[in-house]
């Protein structure tokens, strides 16, 4: 899948982020077979969606957007590496509980925000 026009940002490119505290990046060429160390992980996701004449379209857009949003996801915590690389437990507790009191107020008082669906010929 082509990263879509709307969702780049230069500092969110793999490909022009250089990590100070590990010296990884930026991740040029065949970066796949050189790379050490490697993290492998699998996703199962699962889409149902039973109405006659609808199913197929709308799995398929739902499957779509999903890889859209794990592809833009994963290349922000690839270049967000110097913010999170060396923390404890506990700061990662610490984080979680401020990021769950920061959604939980967003999500009582704020507006609607986030991913939109996109037009898939981009």
């Amino acid at each position: 899948m082509l990263m879509m026009l709307q969702d780049y940002k230069e500092e969110w490119d793999p490909s022009k982020v250089k990590s100070e505290k590990t010296g990884r990046g930026p991740l040029q060429g065949d970066w796949k077979k050189t790379c050490e160390p490697v993290m492998c992980c699998y996703k199962l996701v699962s889409v149902k969606f039973k109405w006659f004449g609808l199913q197929n379209r709308v799995e398929k857009f739902i499957q779509t957007q999903e890889k859209r949003i794990f592809t833009n996801f994963h290349r922000q915590v690839y270049c967000w590496l110097d913010k999170y690389h060396g923390l404890t437990m506990d700061d990662i507790r610490r984080i979680e509980e401020q990021t769950k009191k920061e959604l939980d107020e967003a999500r009582s008082k704020g507006e609607i925000r986030g991913t939109t669906a996109a037009d898939e010929k981009e």
